[in-house]
């Protein structure tokens, strides 16, 4: 009769909460591996260091806007213009890309900076390598970079050149505020 009653009433209220906590949970999850982007920029005449979870810092030079994309399976930055410096952390599992107009340069280990304007992309390796190609990940054009090698694109130009490690310095001495 009643005792019954009771434990079917509390085994459907029990299976009703166990319904509703698995719907959360798969939502949670579902949620949690979509790619959370963040937006960082700059003013003209500002700079700012970011550092990401990976333990990856990014140093954002003046008038500069990129996006961060980070998920289970990789990390892309998307630089839509400016020049950042980028200290990469590596993980073989979870890639690092920066995304930069038509190119992408994808980190093997490295530090290099990115520049992107409406007329002109550089980048440059200061240490380690990396590989750039297309944004699509196609390798069709892809050129790995060594310390003190220097692309730049101009155009349908593509440009590789021999920087010496006095040049780099020079060149980033917007890190120093400089």
């Amino acid at each position: 009769g009643r005792t019954g009653a009771r434990f079917l009433s509390f085994t459907a209220r029990t299976a009703a909460a166990l319904s509703v906590l698995a719907v959360v949970g798969a939502g949670a999850m579902v949620w949690q591996s979509q790619p959370s982007e963040q937006t960082y920029s700059t003013d003209v005449g500002g700079r700012e260091v970011i550092s990401l979870v990976d333990g990856t810092k990014i140093e954002l030079n003046t008038d500069t806007h990129l996006r961060v994309r980070l998920t289970e399976r990789e990390r892309t930055v998307i630089l839509d213009r400016g020049e950042a410096f980028f200290r990469v952390r590596h993980d073989a599992s979870r890639p690092f890309a920066v995304l930069a107009g038509n190119r992408r340069i994808v980190d093997l280990g490295t530090k290099f900076v990115v520049r992107r304007d409406a007329k002109r992309f550089e980048v440059a390796l200061v240490e380690g390598s990396a590989r750039l190609d297309a944004p699509d990940g196609t390798i069709r054009q892809a050129v790995v970079l060594a310390p003190g090698d220097a692309v730049v694109e101009t155009g349908r130009t593509l440009v590789i050149k021999r920087k010496s490690t006095g040049a780099l310095l020079d060149e980033l001495g917007w890190r120093r505020g400089v």
